[in-house]
């Protein structure tokens, strides 16, 4: 599996680092860009505002290409879980590693949104699933709903994010700590942890350099495996 990843990721990355290079070349999808969005060390570091800035696309590259890990997730989740929830939750990474990139690769205000609605479509369908995992009809409505969270909370009804995602997140653990699975359940919340640590430490400082938000990509990614092989409904 470890082959088909790392070819699986070159392609993808190719393949992000040509779809920037369209997009640096057309001027209508870069009405709205900020490069110092989200406010993030990496382009503070490099000097988003004032004359020193390095402009370009990709805007932050370590934040853009450190989404391959979602990508990575989404293989995992596929290869190695059974049932079409699997395939749903593999999609929804796919989501949210291709919207992640545009928007730290363009700090546009339509990427931010694609970033969003990636990750309203995982938790949201991780979500759903926990409500009836047994039933034949799950997979269809965990892509209705990751649809219906995505284009609702992302595009019509933005809102607090972080509040949003804590919320899913605790009825996730829920069930994951009830199914038994205690140790997949704590090992998912400590990666979360460290991730939103991270986070935190990014937006505020540059004591992780320009790695910090790349660690809230690549630790969210490995705690949404775990939390989703916590919540199963069967063995694996």
């Amino acid at each position: 599996m470890l082959l088909q990843i790392v070819v699986l990721l070159t392609l993808v990355g190719v393949v992000t680092w040509g779809i920037l290079r369209w997009i640096a070349g057309t001027p209508a999808l870069l009405t709205d860009v900020k490069a110092c969005r989200g406010n993030w060390a990496e382009a503070r570091l490099r000097h988003c505002e004032g004359e020193l800035a390095v402009t370009g696309i990709p805007v932050e590259p370590f934040n853009t290409f450190s989404n391959l890990a979602y990508i990575a997730a989404a293989w995992v989740v596929w290869q190695t879980f059974p049932g079409l929830p699997a395939v749903v939750l593999a999609a929804s990474l796919v989501l949210l590693g291709i919207g992640s990139s545009m928007y730290h690769g363009t700090k546009a205000m339509w990427a931010a949104r694609m970033d969003h609605a990636g990750m309203y479509a995982v938790f949201g369908s991780l979500a759903i699933y926990c409500v009836a995992p047994t039933d034949p009809a799950m997979p269809y409505v965990m892509f209705s709903g990751a649809a219906a969270f995505a284009i609702g909370f992302a595009f019509v009804a933005p809102g607090d994010l972080n509040a949003r995602m804590g919320l899913l997140l605790a009825l996730l653990s829920i069930r994951g700590f009830l199914t038994g699975r205690i140790l997949l359940s704590g090992l998912s919340l400590g990666f979360f942890a460290l991730a939103f640590t991270a986070w935190q430490l990014d937006r505020r400082t540059t004591v992780l350099s320009r790695f910090g938000h790349a660690i809230w990509h690549l630790f969210t990614a490995i705690a949404i495996v775990l939390m989703f092989a916590a919540i199963l409904a069967s063995d694996y």
